[in-house]
């Protein structure tokens, strides 16, 4: 199976995939950084606004072994071990992300879901936490649709997504990941928060340009 060139050409085969939704009432729901870039290309073939979901993530040692998680700019989190996050790390993790979302978008308010139908786009998931942390915060908003869109992700991953969502695509499936998600790119630079901006802002003004 090839490789995508870079997160845009990803975005490109995902919109494909997502052709159905082109000039709906969706929303792609972005997740920054990388999947942004993803998600702006499926934004554009498919003439829908785009808005982001800023995830923040972190570790800390326990006992056994250190502990990852990822947590929403709403609140909902997801560890890898299952385990429960305290409310101070909880809390930390929540006005990261208000401040992310300040630097990208210039306002620290929140979208609203709430009736919608979501396309959530990411440019891959290996562990899941991230994926698994925005869906979270999404059912908590009520939407009329959940769609999950991602080049890359695990089986265990998208069986998760299976049963807590209404629609997954997802065009390379990895019986478990071994490696990372760079591996499925020939293309894969680091994607910084200037722009994770820049794309947000053209974005708004591509949808802008549709429907004036």
């Amino acid at each position: 199976m090839k490789m995508f060139f870079d997160r845009y050409e990803a975005g490109r085969d995902l919109a494909e995939e997502l052709i159905k939704y082109v000039e709906t009432d969706a929303v792609i729901c972005a997740i920054p950084r990388g999947g942004i870039l993803t998600g702006i290309a499926v934004a554009k073939r498919l003439k829908l606004p785009l808005e982001i979901m800023v995830i923040s993530k972190g570790e800390h040692v326990t006992e056994d072994a250190p502990l990852y998680y990822a947590v929403s700019e709403f609140g909902e989190y997801e560890c890898s071990s299952g385990d429960i996050l305290s409310e101070k790390e909880t809390q930390e993790a929540v006005t990261q992300s208000k401040k992310k979302r300040q630097d990208y978008t210039d306002s620290e308010e929140l979208p609203v879901w709430k009736d919608k139908i979501v396309i959530l786009v990411d440019d891959g998931a290996e562990s899941g936490l991230t994926i698994k942390a925005a869906v979270k915060a999404l059912q908590e908003q009520k939407p009329k649709k959940i769609i999950v869109a991602l080049p890359a992700a695990s089986k265990t991953t998208i069986a998760w997504l299976e049963e807590h969502t209404d629609e997954v695509t997802v065009i390379k499936i990895e019986p478990e990941f071994t490696g990372v998600i760079h591996e499925h790119f020939s293309h894969y630079p680091e994607v910084f928060d200037k722009e994770v901006r820049v794309a947000y802002w053209h974005a708004k003004h591509l949808y802008e340009q549709i429907t004036n």
